[in-house]
């Protein structure tokens, strides 16, 4: 089979490799969509400790069952069935699993990344191999590129979920990257009145109105805090959702909500966070809510798609072949490229 190998920083290499057999309690999948992950970007840089190189990434994929291996009986999903993988792979026994917190697990595996448990390929190739329990059925209406979105959506949805009751309340996002505009899905899912999306990109903005925020603010050009006052009549967002992750965007995401309001901190485009303003959360008894990753989320992606609740599809801006991996993360990478969501298809 071929598989698109990270093998040094801006190098992904096209390998010819043996079609992995499926071992016990396995399923080997045919994959038919990757999505690229920010952090995919981030490791093609060779800034992410999450991708040791060499290692085929890969971790937001759909794809078609293709072959169980020999203890696997009564399968959820048939041979040849469309599913999507959740790739979460926790160790069951830590005392985060037994609470009911895989995603916070420290000996879990991903497909794609390197954790401290160890490396583990990805679906960035023909074939890729994942525990049998991991599959999620997704009907024929449904794109296999919608469903790699699957991941990326639950991460979002855990993220707006960690908010009190959204219904009938005005919530910014801070960032309309790809987690900011499906944050912003998210929210008009669960019943947000006005969502008010922030950024410095203007095509990402018209992207967030497409999405359906209500207002978009270029915080290069206007003071966001004084626009969303403005809008809110001087009361504040009722609660705000922080998709980047430095210190001006939370900063703002604070002063833009009322006193007593909740942030839900989804981004985490910095690990060391100088110029947090500690005071004002403080005095301000803002209400900082991490998030990172999801639980059970992701099996709650097929209904919101069925339902027309969210749309996947306008955050689609490039489908290219598999083998133009390399291209599109030299793309991501330059700050030029003006892609959403760029979907790796395998072809027949």
């Amino acid at each position: 089979m071929k598989a698109y190998c990270y093998v040094e920083p801006f190098k992904i290499e096209e390998q010819e490799r043996p079609t992995p057999e499926p071992g016990k309690g396995q399923v080997r999948i045919k994959v038919k969509a990757v999505s690229i992950c920010g952090s995919d970007s981030g490791g093609f840089k060779g800034t992410s400790a999450m991708r040791v190189a060499p290692l085929v990434m890969g971790h937001e994929f759909s794809g078609i069952v293709d072959k169980y291996g020999e203890d696997v009986k009564n399968p959820s999903v048939p041979v040849g069935g469309r599913v999507v993988v959740y790739p979460n792979i926790p160790c069951g026994e830590c005392p985060d699993c037994k609470a009911g917190l895989p995603n916070l697990c420290e000996n879990r595996f991903i497909p794609g990344t390197t954790m401290p448990a160890g490396g583990y390929d990805g679906a960035m190739a023909d074939y890729v191999v994942v525990p049998a329990d991991k599959l999620i059925p997704i009907p024929d209406s449904m794109s296999f590129e919608e469903g790699s979105m699957f991941e990326p959506t639950s991460v979002a949805l855990r993220g707006v979920k960690m908010l009190s009751d959204v219904k009938d309340k005005v919530v910014t996002v801070f960032g309309a990257g790809p987690i900011g505009l499906l944050a912003l899905e998210c929210l008009k899912s669960l019943g947000a009145k006005d969502v008010i999306c922030i950024d410095l990109n203007e095509q990402r903005l018209e992207k967030a109105l497409e999405c359906g925020a209500s207002y978009v603010i270029n915080s290069g050009k206007e003071d966001p805090v004084a626009k969303v006052m403005e809008i809110t009549g001087g009361k504040g967002a009722d609660a705000g959702a922080d998709c980047v992750g430095i210190a001006v965007s939370l900063n703002t995401s604070m002063k833009m909500v009322k006193n007593g309001g909740e942030i839900a901190m989804i981004g985490m485009a910095t690990e060391h966070m100088d110029g947090f303003e500690y005071k004002y959360a403080v005095a301000h008894e803002m209400k900082l809510k991490g998030s990172y990753c999801y639980v059970d989320e992701l099996y709650e992606i097929p209904e919101l798609i069925t339902s027309g609740k969210i749309d996947l599809k306008k955050l689609i801006t490039s489908v290219v072949p598999m083998n133009q991996v390399q291209k599109k993360m030299e793309e991501l990478v330059s700050g030029k490229s003006t892609d959403v969501k760029i979907i790796l298809v395998n072809e027949e």
